[in-house]
């Protein structure tokens, strides 16, 4: 082969190599090598060339060069693979038996597994024929005429028969080369291989022809140019032994005689045509007429013999055309078929990636809404929240202001309490006075009048002047008396009332209602109060003429009201009680505010769940579909192995009638339209469930979508009737506001009159004491606080050392899980032990039972072990937070007051100011927190069941494909040996399961800190999936072995098929005890294989079964994961309940 046409061929294996290059950057990934080679028709040797290419890695890619390296390596193999079957024999020809096979689907082929064999030599030279009979030239030519001298010469005589240069010789094109080259009759289609035609009799009239003399012969014109074939070594000679040993052993005894008389020497081989040549010679020579008639019987005996044998040959090519045509066909509907099938899986992925589209992006579009109403709730509710506090910190206030108004009122009573005892002791002296004047009157009078007339005018003028001023004094004097009284009375009034003040403030508050109705009052009674007031504080006295009297008489002026102070009490005890009940309702109103959110979030957890319900009622209703799929599978299954198994039996069968051949098309038919039948009805099914299914799901969204526009008008309709309740709020918060205002006007006015500095020094003296004591006993706490928080870091530095520990001993792990898939690469290298493992296996298998219980045990005490240890380390972290934040607050407010002990109002409001703030950032975060859960779990459950049913409805399309195509026993023996190798790295695998298990074990008793054991369980999950991931990938390799495997059983069922076919063709000359010893040997191979296919299948159940307890293991971690998040939340609850209880304590003090 010349450089120009070399280069052509690279040219063009370029120009393939780069129609496959779909991504145009000069390499090919594996799918692109697999189409060309497809196109190259390099199916057969695809394993091959991909592991030559690739090897292990399966997302390489490869370029030309490396290509046309591995592609002429591949070459050469099957070359030495083709010429190594018979080296010894010079005789074979050197055209490689395998042929590409005419349809390749998957790891099937289909057609000729080998090329039809030459039954004749061909010559190369046609003057051959006509040279002289010579011994050593006759051996010359016959090794050149059997056995082409290089593969050169094959290339030549490959290319002259290719007439179309399709790469490829077809039957026509290599028996017209056969006519052209020599004048051979017609050559039969067989597949018995060269070396067997020296055994083969009735085909000896497609041997060589020799050149001999042109004398009539009796034995060339029957036997053929040889004599004695059996004894021939693939040279055309035999030694001289030999011949002897066969003569004697019929009963020829001077063999050795006959021989020296025919000019053969006894030292030199013998050629068998000069052999037949010489004896030709002798019986022409000889007249012998018995010897002749008895030849001339023996030549029609074998004549019709040949004509029997080619009769036979021809009918067998017929069947064989016949079966040919049955393949065709076949492999047309196969293909109809897998087009269909083809067609209808797209489409149906399209639509079901439609739909899960559109069902996506609709529940998105809801969540996405939802969650904007939720957020626009949640917004408003906190700006009325904090509405409310303003307004009740603003109530505080004012109830403060009342508070130090009330003080001063009771300071002002007992101003008046005293000053009334100074009004009494004044009325005594007056009395005393009154009475030392009456005797100085009398004296007086005395004195003056002692010398007049008591009958007298004048006299009796003036004592009747006398006694009317007297009397006038009387009158006063019981004046004064009366109203000493009734300030006595009102004294003992408000006594009364200051010590029921107290047992006034725990009783029972009126209503909103009754205070309004209620709130004139006060200006009322001060209205009807003020003429009294005003005529009590201004008398009408006469004026006195003696000035001592008047003296005594005006100390009684600056009289005090007391209706006043009983004014100012009534109205403060009225507003404490206004106060309230207006706490009372703003707290009713955020309860109700609380609950229906509470409602709201119930309800659509409710939702939830149901629509989770739903899709698993649609999966349990797609598995039941997916098992009836199976069972029909099953039958089509079994209905087509015993069809191969029919038409294998008529197949052996040596010629068949036309009956048969009838009844075989015939049976063919109905096995068309059956199948096809069924087709269309899985069709039909599978598209009315698909419509069913979508209707289901429409309807389901509607009515969801329905369902949640009807909750979000009734939200709306009570975000309104809210929203109408906080304005009639506001306006009676408004009202009450400016009544306050009004009521605090006056209260200021009186109290501006009645403060007195030294008291208020005194309350402020006694208050700073009380939070001084406080201040210590917060210190006290707050050093209690700091060594438990000493005691906690140094726990989690001494768990921080176990962590890393632990981390080390987990990397150890993984590089020992590093070394077991290494050690796992090695034992698929020696895959050749296989059988001699599957008997330990069998052995092993109750061990491993055992172990797999113990395992189980070991994790279930574990699992348990670490929720207890999770639950006691989410305690220590809640309280741990739960102390800082009290430490921080406490620490807080001790630096306020000691900074504000001169301003305590305004400190009491900055403490409860932090206490409303650290109650409303906790219970944001414990919110925060539980919507976060919430919404985490709603979101694992819908994605897990979003995945679940994709991956359902993967695996039913992937099912359904891998059904149509593996419909042959081949796919039993891939699965088997799949899953055995699956059984061998799960063990693997549990091995290092274990010994990890050993380690954490030993590990447990270090571990005091709860946080190290969370991330523990977390790495653990982290190695979990990725030893999930392992062993997928493990599972991979495991069916691309399975593939090679089956390539192998494919070429062995080949080369079976064929020393099969060659012992039929031998039967015809064969014993009858041949032919039942290769009975039993097929049967001895038949029973090995059923063997062999038992032992994988028990191992395929075996793989499964053990896949199912690891997935139930999985699902019981997960579900004990979920209890434990249960458990953290309820946990989460009861601190809560702590810390309300704490803030509750906080504002109490």
């Amino acid at each position: 082969m010349d450089e120009d046409e070399q280069n052509r061929y690279v040219t063009q294996l370029k120009e393939e190599f780069d129609s496959c290059d779909t991504t145009g950057t000069g390499y090919l990934d594996k799918e692109e090598l697999t189409a060309l080679c497809h196109k190259l028709s390099l199916d057969a040797h695809l394993p091959l060339l991909l592991d030559i290419l690739l090897g292990s890695q399966h997302y390489a890619r490869v370029n030309f060069e490396e290509f046309k390296e591995g592609f002429v390596a591949v070459l050469s193999r099957s070359l030495d693979f083709s010429t190594s079957e018979e080296e010894s024999s010079y005789l074979e020809p050197a055209v490689p038996e395998e042929v590409s096979p005419k349809f390749v689907k998957g790891t099937k082929r289909y057609g000729r597994r080998s090329r039809p064999d030459k039954n004749t030599p061909v010559l190369t030279n046609e003057a051959e024929k006509d040279e002289t009979p010579c011994t050593g030239v006759r051996r010359v030519k016959l090794r050149r005429s059997t056995s082409l001298e290089s593969v050169e010469e094959l290339d030549n005589l490959f290319r002259k028969l290719d007439k179309d240069q399709d790469g490829k010789v077809s039957l026509t094109e290599f028996q017209s080369g056969l006519f052209i080259h020599g004048d051979l009759p017609e050559p039969k289609a067989a597949s018995t291989p060269a070396r067997l035609i020296s055994h083969c009799s009735f085909s000896q009239d497609f041997e060589e022809r020799v050149l001999r003399s042109t004398s009539p012969s009796l034995l060339s014109a029957t036997v053929g140019q040889r004599l004695l074939t059996r004894l021939d070594d693939g040279s055309g000679c035999t030694s001289p032994e030999s011949v002897i040993t066969l003569w004697t052993e019929e009963g020829i005894r001077n063999s050795r005689e006959i021989l020296q008389t025919l000019d053969f020497t006894l030292e030199e081989r013998l050629s068998l045509a000069d052999l037949t040549l010489a004896l030709d010679n002798e019986l022409l020579v000889s007249g012998n007429g018995i010897h002749q008639a008895a030849l001339i019987s023996y030549k029609d005996e074998i004549q019709f013999l040949q004509a029997l044998a080619n009769q036979a040959c021809q009918e067998r090519d017929k069947a064989k055309a016949q079966l040919e045509l049955v393949d065709r066909r076949n492999l047309q509907l196969v293909r109809e078929i897998d087009d269909r099938h083809a067609t209808m899986e797209s489409l149906n992925e399209s639509k079901i990636k439609d739909l899960e589209q559109e069902f996506r992006e609709r529940l998105s579009a809801l969540r996405s809404e939802t969650e904007q109403e939720n957020e626009v709730l949640l917004q408003q509710v906190e700006k009325e929240r904090v509405k409310l506090r303003e307004e009740v910190e603003l109530l505080k206030g004012q109830e403060a202001n009342l508070q130090e108004e009330a003080t001063t009122a009771i300071k002002e009573n007992s101003r008046l309490e005293e000053e009334n005892c100074a009004l009494k002791g004044k009325l005594s002296e007056a009395e005393s006075t009154v009475a030392k004047l009456k005797k100085d009157l009398d004296h007086v009078l005395q004195d003056k009048y002692s010398g007049l007339d008591p009958n007298s005018a004048g006299l009796i003028s003036r004592v009747e002047h006398l006694s009317g001023i007297i009397k006038e004094y009387e009158l006063q004097c019981r004046e004064l008396q009366d109203r000493n009284d009734e300030l006595s009375s009102e004294l003992e009034v408000l006594k009364n009332q200051g010590s029921g003040r107290k047992t006034r403030k725990s009783r029972d508050r009126l209503s909103a209602y009754t205070w309004s109705t209620s709130r004139r009052a006060p200006t009322t009674e001060s209205d009807s109060d003020d003429p009294e007031i005003k005529r009590i504080s201004s008398p009408k006295i006469k004026k006195c003429t003696n000035k001592n009297a008047l003296g005594s008489l005006e100390s009684l002026a600056p009289t005090v009201s007391i209706e006043t102070e009983l004014a100012m009490e009534q109205l403060k005890e009225k507003y404490e009680q206004e106060m309230q009940d207006l706490k009372i309702q703003l707290e009713t109103k955020v309860n109700f505010y609380e609950r229906t959110i509470e409602l709201m979030k119930q309800n659509m957890e409710v939702e939830h769940k149901e629509i989770a319900q739903g899709f698993k009622m649609e999966i349990s209703e797609l598995e039941e579909q997916k098992a009836l799929a199976e069972k029909r599978h099953e039958q089509l299954r079994q209905n087509v192995e015993r069809l191969e198994g029919e038409l294998k039996i008529r197949s052996e069968a040596m010629a068949w009638g036309p009956e048969q051949e009838r009844r075989v098309q015939r049976e063919q038919a109905e096995l068309e339209q059956n199948y096809a039948r069924e087709i269309g009805n899985i069709v039909h099914r599978l598209t009315s469930e698909k419509d069913q299914l979508e209707a289901e799901l429409k309807l389901k969204m509607d009515q969801e979508v329905l369902l949640v526009r009807a909750k979000l008008d009734q939200v709306n309709s009570e975000n309104s009737a809210l929203k109408d309740r906080l304005t009639v709020l506001h306006q009676d918060v408004m009202r009450s506001e400016e009544e306050v205002s009004k009521k605090r006007k006056k209260l200021e006015e009186m109290g501006r009159e009645y403060v007195k500095i030294q008291e208020e020094k005194e309350r402020f003296h006694k208050e700073n004491s009380k939070l001084r004591e406080e201040v210590l006993e917060l210190s006290a706490r707050n050093l209690q606080l700091s060594n438990e928080n000493a005691e906690l870091n140094s726990r989690l530095q001494s768990d921080q050392g176990t962590v890393q520990v632990l981390t080390e001993r987990l990397s150890k792990g993984c590089r020992e899980q590093d070394e077991l898939t290494n050690f796992i690469k090695q034992l698929q290298e020696t895959n050749s032990s296989l059988e001699k493992e599957k008997l330990q296996l069998q052995a092993s298998k109750e061990d491993e039972k055992n172990l797999l219980g113990r395992q189980l045990k070991e994790t279930k005490d574990k699992l348990e072990h670490l929720t207890e240890v999770e639950s006691a380390l989410m305690s220590l972290t809640l309280k741990k937070q739960s102390l800082q934040q009290d430490k921080g607050s406490l620490l807080k407010d001790a630096d306020e007051r000691n900074k504000k002990i001169e301003k305590l109002q305004e400190s009491v409001n900055s403490l409860e100011c932090q206490s409303s703030q650290l109650y409303s950032q906790i219970y944001s975060m414990c919110k925060e927190k539980e919507d976060h859960m919430k919404e985490m779990s709603t979101q694992n459950m819908l994605l897990k069941e979003s995945h679940n049913k994709v991956q359902e409805l993967e695996t039913r399309m992937h099912q359904l494909v891998k059904e149509n195509e593996h419909m042959q026993l081949v796919h039993r023996m891939q699965e088997e040996t799949a899953a055995s190798a699956l059984q061998e790295k799960l063990r693997s695998v549990q091995a290092q399961c274990r010994e990890l298990l050993d380690k954490l074990k030993e590990s447990e008793s270090k571990l005091h800190a709860q946080e190290l054991e969370l991330q523990r369980l977390k790495h653990e999950s982290l190695t979990l999936k990725t030893k999930q991931a392992d062993v997928e990938t493990t599972k991979r390799e495991a069916e691309e072995q399975a593939l090679r495997a089956s390539t192998a059983l494919s070429l062995s069922k080949a080369q079976h098929v064929r020393e099969v076919q060659q012992l039929q063709e031998q039967i015809g000359l064969n014993t009858q005890e041949r032919l039942s010893n290769l009975h039993d040997q097929l049967a001895e191979q038949q029973s090995k294989t059923q063997q062999l296919e038992m032992q994988l299948h028990s191992q395929a159940q075996q793989a499964r079964t053990q896949l199912c307890l690891q997935q139930e293991q999985y699902e019981k971690v997960m579900e004990n994961m979920q209890d434990r998040m249960d458990d953290v939340e309820t946990k989460l609850k009861a601190v809560r309940l702590m810390l309300q209880e704490k803030v509750t304590q906080l504002k109490e003090q």
